[in-house]
């Protein structure tokens, strides 16, 4: 059996690093985020890198903005188990439509991580803030995926770029 690490293994844990470092930079509270939307956009050429990136955006954006909806339906009608228990899940099922519905089924799941991430495990008074620095890691991590898999060919085009030195 031959262990291999591959051009696309190497891009992941570039751009594992470089969400790092830049979330470092700018101070981020977390690189979570940034690292995760960076390891699922990251695919092997840029058509689909684009695609996937997109979809977990747009799915991580729909999932903070319904987890918006979630709070403001808590603050009128108390965050009561009742309350909790019928609608969150028709939520869900709403988004997860809204998500199928224009296309972006790959968001689905960040949409829901999202959205319950931000509902069950932040405090209240942090919710919104949370939802906007999500979004912000996650335009961070897609940036860095596209960047990356843009600058550094894949092997079918380094195989063409040696053809045509070789004639």
């Amino acid at each position: 059996m031959k262990f291999k690490i591959g051009m696309r293994t190497l891009k992941t844990g570039l751009c594992v690093f470089l969400c790092i470092l830049i979330s470092m930079i700018l101070k981020r509270d977390t690189y979570v985020v940034a690292t995760i939307t960076a390891v699922f956009t990251l695919r092997e050429d840029m058509e689909n890198t684009i695609r996937y990136g997109k979809h977990r955006l747009i799915g991580n954006v729909m999932g903070a903005l319904t987890s918006i909806v979630v709070i403001l339906v808590f603050s009128l009608l108390g965050r009561t188990d009742l309350v909790q228990l019928f609608f969150i899940p028709i939520i869900i099922i709403l988004m997860i439509a809204i998500l199928a519905h224009l296309g972006y089924y790959e968001g689905t799941v960040g949409a829901c991580a999202t959205l319950l991430t931000i509902v069950f495990m932040i405090p209240s008074d942090q919710s919104y803030g949370y939802a906007f620095a999500r979004v912000v890691d996650s335009f961070i991590g897609m940036g860095i995926a596209l960047l990356v898999n843009y600058s550094i060919p894949v092997r079918q085009k380094i195989q063409e770029v040696e053809e045509i030195i070789d004639e």
